[in-house]
């Protein structure tokens, strides 16, 4: 068994995260870290925030560093996997998200559930709220460039509120926590899609982008399941 540094309180969270941030595997001596359930102050999310930018970096390069033929042949996995699992049927409204820098590539999963009868939404950020807007998707739809270099739909496309939402992200864990680019964006929209209506929540990513533990904060939303081209991790008593 693998012996730990021996640290005290929230030291033991942030110290024992730092030391091993270095590795694919990130120990956390919780199961669910949560700011204000162990009244951490302004310090300790600022160090939480700190860690998440290093993760971020961690996980990019090791996306980046996926090649073009793994990349394709895991796009259409994922596509399979996914009517493997689910079964949304018609009336579903799915978000789903195109893909940009190295994201896994959903495209062959968004052709498959546009034919299936589903309908399709893409987000769209509308600023300065944190709230993200969809917009229905259809083949013949036009795109334009949106925040961040997104792909969006053009403002005469219907707005529509998804019920099932496909999210992308850097890492994941097997708690179903994710880490995003930091805009929070996703996890504002999900927690209040969330109060309103029941919603399911699936994060889709490259199986190695999976760590021990993503550092979390109390606004850190925790999802159905994560779908990635070798398995499903999945909330057992949703769908």
């Amino acid at each position: 068994m693998r012996s730990w540094p021996r640290y005290s309180g929230t030291h033991l969270y942030s110290q024992a995260t730092e030391d091993t941030l270095c590795q694919r595997s990130i120990w956390l001596p919780f199961d669910t870290i949560r700011t204000k359930s162990h009244g951490f102050g302004s310090e300790q999310i600022l160090k939480i925030q700190e860690l998440k930018k290093r993760l971020r970096a961690k996980a990019t390069s090791i996306r980046d560093g996926i090649s073009n033929e793994v990349a394709a042949e895991a796009a259409d996995k994922i596509a399979a996997r996914f009517f493997r699992t689910w079964s949304p049927g018609r009336p579903k409204v799915i978000a789903v998200f195109w893909p940009i820098k190295s994201e896994i590539n959903v495209r062959p999963l968004i052709e498959k559930l546009y034919r299936a009868g589903c309908d399709i939404v893409l987000p769209e950020v509308v600023a300065p709220s944190k709230m993200l807007l969809f917009r229905k998707w259809t083949p013949e739809a036009h795109m334009t460039k949106g925040s961040y270099k997104t792909s969006v739909l053009t403002a005469n496309a219907a707005v529509m509120e998804p019920d099932w939402i496909l999210v992308p992200l850097l890492a994941f864990d097997s708690e179903r926590f994710r880490l995003g680019y930091g805009g929070g964006y996703y996890d504002a929209t999900l927690t209040q899609l969330a109060k309103k209506r029941e919603i399911f929540t699936i994060g889709v990513a490259y199986d190695v982008q999976e760590f021990g533990a993503v550092p979390k904060e109390s606004s850190d939303f925790q999802l159905d399941a994560v779908l990635t081209e070798k398995r499903v991790i999945q909330k057992e008593d949703k769908y």
